[in-house]
């Protein structure tokens, strides 16, 4: 299982059942439908937060980018969230402004406890 790695829980989505990530466009990775074992890197080791889905994947630029988008991702105004990315991108990706990114709507796959609580 591929894993979804955080290093910063942005606007503590971790800890929802359903959340949105903003990451590079990767045709191959960023379908709807795929499953992803979502990881908290901010803590030694990362800690496992669940299995997830991807339940909707937009491609976008950055100038295309909502303020509600960028808000509920990040807990950030979209200037703040634009100034981040740039920030974070800048040394590895030459022309970030007509880098595609992919917005990603992940939603907890619920765990079935499939014992006996009886002990029988």
């Amino acid at each position: 299982m591929e894993r979804l790695n955080f290093s910063t829980n942005w606007n503590k989505k971790l800890d929802c059942d359903t959340f949105s990530t903003i990451r590079l466009w990767n045709p191959e990775k960023h379908h709807e439908g795929r499953e992803v074992d979502i990881y908290d890197k901010t803590t030694n080791p990362p800690r496992f937060k669940g299995r997830g889905k991807y339940e909707l994947v937009s491609k976008f630029k950055l100038h295309q980018l909502k303020p509600a988008a960028a808000m509920l991702d990040t807990g950030y105004s979209l200037e703040e969230t634009l100034t981040t990315l740039r920030t974070m991108y800048f040394k590895t990706i030459p022309d970030l402004e007509n880098q595609p990114f992919a917005y990603i709507i992940v939603k907890k796959i619920k765990q079935v406890n499939t014992q006996n609580t009886l002990g029988l």
